[in-house]
């Protein structure tokens, strides 16, 4: 039986011990390292150099997509699944387009199949309720409009939007200069087909993302 190594990445220590706990009955996936955020997963993935990386969608409060490049590049060969309590449909497709290799839901019903998918067969492999969502969001429901897919970053400007947050604000939550924010904005704008914050809240809301 060959043994995959596993990195867990989450914030909430309870998921932690769930997922160890469910992984310890499979002999042939062992936890090699734990990681509580972004910048950790990274240097954990660069230096254990694991099979495949459990990472959390939203950590800090906030979706962190882009994380998913992150840890593939510093573990060049590692599958990442993406590991989520939210039935937000956009986040997930953004860790998607951002590298990831798969997603699940944090019930662990299909934890081990997702893991033993991405590491024995290379496929990728989606949580069905999520397979779902996202046949849903690319034909299109009565009432619920279809937008260009949403950058992470792009994601990131429209979710602090929602938080009512100022330019400024993003700018300093997001470690962006402020011309940069503006320019996410705008890019919001034109692939929600709207003119002000508003309009695209508005519009944002009725396609589900957010």
């Amino acid at each position: 039986m060959t043994e995959r190594r596993i990195l867990v990445v989450d914030d909430h220590p309870v998921v932690l011990d769930g997922v160890r706990n469910l992984l310890a009955g499979h002999p042939d996936l062992r936890v090699v390292g734990e990681a509580d955020e972004p910048g950790a997963a990274v240097r954990l993935a660069r230096e254990l150099r694991p099979d495949a990386v459990i990472l959390d969608l939203r950590m800090g409060g906030r979706f962190s997509p882009e994380t998913s490049a992150s840890v593939k590049a510093a573990a060049p060969g590692c599958k990442v699944l993406i590991h989520t309590s939210s039935e937000e449909n956009e986040p997930v497709l953004a860790a998607l387009r951002a590298g990831a290799d798969g997603a699940v839901f944090k019930d662990g019903r299909d934890l081990v199949t997702a893991l033993r998918t991405l590491l024995d067969t290379g496929e990728g492999y989606l949580d069905p309720r999520l397979r779902g969502e996202r046949a849903a969001a690319r034909g299109g429901e009565p009432g619920r409009p279809v937008v260009d897919p949403l950058s992470p970053r792009e994601y990131d400007v429209l979710c602090a939007l929602a938080l009512g947050r100022s330019t400024r604000e993003i700018a300093q939550e997001l470690f962006l200069t402020e011309s940069t924010v503006r320019g996410y904005t705008k890019a919001l704008l034109t692939k929600l087909g709207v003119r002000s914050r508003i309009e695209a809240l508005a519009v944002a809301r009725r396609a589900q993302l957010i």
